[in-house]
This record gives C-alpha cells, structure tokens and sequence, in this order.
C-alpha cells in the first residue's frame, strides 16, 4: 500500500492565520469553505474537476489536485472501482503540533460543513495497535461522502489528514 494515504489535513487549509508552527502551510484556494463544499458536490464524478496529471499504479491512480485545500498537499485517489477520494496529507514535527492541527481542521470542518453534518470520534488502529485518531462528519444523504479528518500516530512520524469519500476507506 502507498504510505501517502496512511498520512493526508486541514487547519492549515481553513486556519492558516495563528498557526505559529515551524512549516508555513497556505491554502490553495480563496474560500477553503465553499471548496469543500464543492468537493463534496463533485464526490459522484470521481472529482472529475479536480483531477490533473495522474501516475499509474497497479490498484490506483493518484491525480495532482487541481485545487489544493492545502497548496502542494492534496491529491486525487481513483481505484479501479469507480472509487474516489479527495486527500491532503501534512506532516506535523511533533505530538503537540499534530493535536493542534488536527483540533483546529476538526472545528473548521464542522463550521464549513454545517449543522446537518452529524460528526463522529474513533479510535485508528494499525495492526492491532493505536494509530491515533480520526473525526469523520456524515451528512444523512447517503449519496454523499464521508468528510473526515485524522490525526495518525505512527513510530517515527505524525501527520494530519483530511479525507472525503467513500466511508469504507475512511480509516
């Protein structure tokens, strides 16, 4: 499996003012907000519109983000089963700056997304063992996406992730 996935965010994406950390991050786009929301409305093409430059892989391939939430983070993933999912991956230095992160682009997300979105914590588990975290928003069209946003612990690294597609890739 490719690691980038098991590392993508986004406070940094909708919050980039007051983030005093040692890695600048900007978004990628005016209005962070309307741009999740349209790439939730695109979830049903594949992101059709925001697929550019696509690499071949044997059971994916991972388009360049036309629009980045987070400039030079976000990617397009397409599996061979007309499934999609929009990703942006950033790597956080140290425990204290993932939490924040990931605090920040949950509380964002739910205000961009809305009262309607219903969110949810989980625990992440790899092999058996804590991965960190995740909060996923579902909205109760079942046509639409899960949005969810991670905080992965892992032995030599932490990063933040957000996601939008098919809930069965989720976590």
């Amino acid at each position: 499996m490719i690691t980038r996935l098991t590392a993508p965010l986004v406070c940094l994406a909708f919050s980039l003012t007051g983030c005093a950390f040692q890695e600048t991050l900007k978004s990628g786009t005016k209005n962070p907000c309307a741009s999740l929301k349209n790439m939730v409305a695109d979830y049903p093409t594949g992101f059709a519109s925001y697929r550019k430059g696509g690499s071949d892989f044997s059971a994916v391939t991972i388009y360049r983000a036309k629009e980045e939430l987070i400039r030079g983070h976000c990617e397009v993933w397409a599996w061979g089963n007309a499934d999609s999912a929009y990703v942006c991956t950033v790597g956080a230095p140290d425990p204290e700056v993932a939490v924040t992160r990931y605090n920040q682009a949950v509380e964002q997300v739910a205000s961009c997304l809305g009262p309607t979105w219903v969110s949810s914590e989980v625990a992440r588990e790899r092999d058996g063992e804590a991965a960190g975290v995740a909060t996923r928003f579902r909205s109760q069209d079942a046509k639409t996406p899960v949005v969810s946003v991670h905080n992965v612990e892992d032995r030599w690294r932490r990063s933040v992730y957000l996601y939008i597609g098919s809930p069965a890739r989720a976590l």
